[in-house]
């Protein structure tokens, strides 16, 4: 996710720091949970704070849709 804004920034967008670090956590919940073993499975309270995060860099982007 942080590559994809990356690419918009490049392009103009300005990316607001809560957004940016909203998408690395994002993307370490992607590799987490794509490679399972490799760490403790995500916890419950792990995952309702991932819906969160993905749900405020959602928001974000809509807006400037």
């Amino acid at each position: 996710m942080s590559n994809l804004l990356t690419v918009l920034e490049a392009r103009g967008e300005s990316i607001p720091d809560t957004i940016r670090q909203a998408a690395e956590e994002l993307t370490h919940y992607a590799v987490h949970t794509r490679y399972p073993g490799f760490e403790e499975p995500v916890s419950e309270s792990e995952y309702q704070e991932a819906i969160g995060i993905a749900e405020t860099v959602v928001r974000w982007a809509e807006e400037r849709l």
